[in-house]
């Protein structure tokens, strides 16, 4: 008996304790969710640190893609409120020497003539990656999105540097789309 008791006492209070609620109208169950409430701070995406190591212009180089989360950038808000902290991403790129060749620190905001308003005010700036080399050029992918969407809903831009260390960004043509997307499968 006393075990039937704490049985039923635990399965009113999970009852209790469900945030929705159903109303019954003309045989139709309809049902009220509350919109989850922001945390008090802002989220911020862990830093992480890529490296990868490529043959171009006939030597040897060491990309490291480091991301950062800024707090010294405007603050990112969703839908119900939650503030995200935006990213700063680097690229160094070294030379088989250990020279440095190339390094720079991108922001959204390196990349806001290619964003629609939506993404210029609620979009992240959530990595780079290195994506390949193209001739005279190494390229990578920036993404950009809205921190809690899916992959799927992300905006990815063409970032290349060229030998002379000069950046170009843009958007990707549809076949360098294809060629993207079959990267992201493998």
């Amino acid at each position: 008996m006393k075990h039937l008791m704490l049985v039923l006492a635990a399965c009113m209070m999970v009852l209790v304790a469900c945030k929705e609620k159903k109303h019954v109208n003309d045989g139709i169950i309809t049902t009220d969710y509350e919109m989850p409430k922001p945390s008090e701070a802002p989220i911020a995406m862990p830093a992480q640190t890529n490296k990868v190591e490529v043959e171009w212009k006939d030597s040897r180089y060491a990309i490291a893609i480091a991301r950062m989360p800024a707090d010294s950038l405007s603050k990112v808000t969703d839908e119900i409120g939650q503030q995200y902290i935006d990213n700063v991403v680097k690229i160094s790129i070294t030379r088989s020497d250990g020279t440095s060749f190339f390094n720079r620190s991108f922001a959204k905001s390196a990349f806001m003539e290619w964003l629609e308003d939506d993404y210029r005010l609620h979009a992240v700036l959530e990595d780079i990656t290195f994506f390949g080399v193209e001739g005279q050029e190494l390229v990578f992918t920036a993404a950009l999105n809205h921190p809690a969407a899916s992959d799927d809903e992300a905006i990815d831009l063409r970032l290349s540097v060229n030998a002379q260390g000069q950046v170009n960004i843009g958007l990707y043509d549809d076949n360098q789309r294809d060629d993207l997307k079959m990267s992201d499968a493998e």
